[in-house]
């Protein structure tokens, strides 16, 4: 029971921020991927910068992710996988465009306590890739107060880790 209190908590307070993130995510056209197409997988790791805010490392498989000039005119790379870039959001506002795996978060981007950096795969004419009536994208929930400051780690197509057993 406790555990069902628990969830319940957090889904409460973490929902106003999926909700934000999903408004300006939501504010772009949507592709289907289509049903021949490898699904796009993402997956956020947050660290600490020594100087200033955090660095986020994009984890991606089944993508191509670039910049529009190094890209074919296809929606599809050269080796059959979906390609276009990423729109970056903290806390619900789209700061940038991410043309590849690792990207700086200033610590003048986020507030005091609980902030959502949230990862958004897009084609190169900015429509949100989408499967399953799903955007394809990640977020991680961070209070840089903490030492473990990573609260939450959310991914909408998460990448299947393959664990050695011994």
């Amino acid at each position: 029971m406790k555990i069902v209190k628990c969830v319940y908590l957090i889904s409460l307070f973490l929902s106003p921020f999926l909700f934000a993130a999903n408004i300006e995510i939501h504010q772009h056209k949507s592709r289907d991927i289509g049903a021949d197409t490898p699904i796009p997988k993402i997956e956020l790791t947050a660290f600490r910068d020594v100087i200033d805010g955090v660095n986020i490392h994009v984890e991606i498989a089944n993508y191509v992710l670039n910049a529009p000039d190094l890209a074919t005119q296809s929606l599809v790379s050269d080796k059959g996988l979906l390609q276009g870039h990423a729109h970056v959001f903290v806390n619900g506002t789209k700061r940038q465009r991410l043309y590849g795996k690792d990207i700086h978060i200033p610590q003048s981007w986020f507030k005091d306590g609980v902030n959502q950096v949230a990862i958004s795969l897009n084609s190169h004419q900015h429509e949100n890739w989408v499967s399953n009536e799903h955007n394809i994208m990640s977020s991680i929930f961070l209070d840089l107060s903490k030492d473990q400051f990573v609260l939450h780690n959310f991914s909408s197509q998460p990448i299947e880790k393959k664990h050695a057993h011994h």
